[in-house]
């Protein structure tokens, strides 16, 4: 059993990974391959953006083979995912995160690693997702479950930022089939000023699925991450697409301080 994730294994996993998305295209109309191919190159870009979180957190040639792994894997449950219940929906479907575990189980993709590091990555694949990480975890599944969930979020926050930019590329699968209303959760606004990262369960409305993504910012764990949200303005183009309201100024407002309080903090 192996200890380490070389070069070559990385690349038979990716080629794995690429002839088991495959499979799923076949029968499927073009909005459907279309879906497909997001998280697919979702996938890919979150390979990249945990790589590059991972440098500049100096991780090591062997440690950046380990995120990129798990960047790789994190996901492939929504393919069966969207196969069976035509939804990303969780609520509406099944926890992606634990599909994606007991796929790589079935397909026993892992299990020439070591007990250790096939745990390692199988954890940090199982937390990617959930609202708080458990208190008390081993160091290492603590600080991989913080790399992938913040490379995961990078990744999304620009996919959502670029569709509110270009609306007529939005659809109802990659929204949640969130219903299009004005309304705004209060609960998600008060989750927000609160420094808490809110609760899927609180969604009702469109705007509310923007109000989410912003509310991840209090579930960034790295520097590198913070930066790159700042750099991108990922919260103000996000806001753009709000009501123009003083509860939403205060919300910009109260997030924009809360980055550079943390940047600063952590630096």
């Amino acid at each position: 059993m192996k200890d380490v994730i070389t070069y070559r294994d990385f690349l038979y996993f990716y080629h794995w990974f690429k002839n088991f998305v495959k499979d799923f295209y076949k029968g499927k109309d073009e909005h459907e391959k279309w879906v497909i191919k997001l998280k697919y190159d979702h996938t890919l870009r979150v390979c990249k953006e945990i790589v590059d979180i991972g440098r500049e957190l100096d991780l090591n040639v062997e440690q950046l083979f380990i995120a990129k792994t798990i960047g790789l894997f994190h996901d492939v449950g929504r393919f069966p995912q969207y196969e069976k219940y035509k939804t990303f929906r969780d609520a509406k479907s099944e926890n992606h995160a634990l599909l994606s575990v007991k796929t790589l189980k079935e397909t026993a993709i892992l299990d020439n690693l070591s007990k250790d590091l096939k745990k390692l990555i199988l954890k940090a694949i199982e937390y990617h997702n959930i609202r708080l990480l458990p208190i008390g975890l081993d160091p290492d599944i603590d600080f991989y479950s913080r790399l992938i969930r913040d490379a995961d979020k990078l990744d999304v926050l620009n996919v959502f930022v670029e569709l509110y930019d270009n609306p007529s590329k939005l659809i109802s699968t990659i929204e949640l089939d969130l219903p299009d209303c004005n309304e705004i959760s209060e609960k998600i606004i008060e989750d927000i000023l609160a420094n808490q990262i809110s609760n899927l369960a609180h969604m009702k409305c469109k705007h509310d699925m923007k109000l989410m993504l912003l509310s991840w910012t209090f579930d960034i764990n790295f520097v590198p991450t913070l930066k790159k949200i700042k750099e991108k303005r990922y919260i103000e183009r996000i806001i753009s697409h709000l009501p123009d309201t003083l509860k939403i100024k205060e919300i910009k407002a109260h997030l924009l301080s809360y980055i550079e309080l943390k940047i600063a903090k952590q630096l």
